[in-house]
């Protein structure tokens, strides 16, 4: 299980998520309203973003252990791959279309480099399937 090098990319896109929970996606002056009233945007601001990453953080984990479900295991790959890409996408949003001058946080970048770590896992799991279907040809 975690002997295959798609279980450990998958084990880091999940602990990569996880590390939102800490990191902010930007940074602000305070305001009185909107996202930045403690002066940062992070997961805690936003109850979509937040659902987004724990549902994301929770199917890198148990993709982990669909090893003998190739084919499941690759579509929920792809489907971590679309949930991070919506949550850049609304990380960026809420902190630069919102009009309010903010600096990039380390948060904003995190999730683009879960999506790496899950297109290299899809790459492995790939590479898995093919290796079993050639094999079943020689059959």
């Amino acid at each position: 299980m975690l002997q295959r090098i798609q279980s450990l990319y998958l084990l880091t896109a999940t602990v990569l998520l996880l590390m939102l929970f800490a990191l902010p996606f930007a940074t602000s002056p305070k305001t009185t309203e909107g996202p930045f009233i403690d002066g940062d945007l992070d997961l805690y601001d936003n109850v979509i973003m937040l659902t987004i990453l724990i549902v994301a953080a929770a199917f890198s984990f148990i993709c982990i252990f669909l090893y003998k479900n190739r084919k499941l295991q690759m579509n929920i790959s792809l489907g971590i791959i679309v949930l991070s890409i919506i949550l850049t996408g609304l990380a960026a949003y809420f902190s630069f279309g919102t009009g309010v001058t903010a600096s990039f946080g380390i948060g904003l970048f995190i999730p683009l480099i879960a999506i790496v770590f899950c297109l290299l896992a899809y790459r492995g799991i790939k590479s898995d399937d093919e290796l079993v279907k050639s094999s079943n040809r020689l059959r």
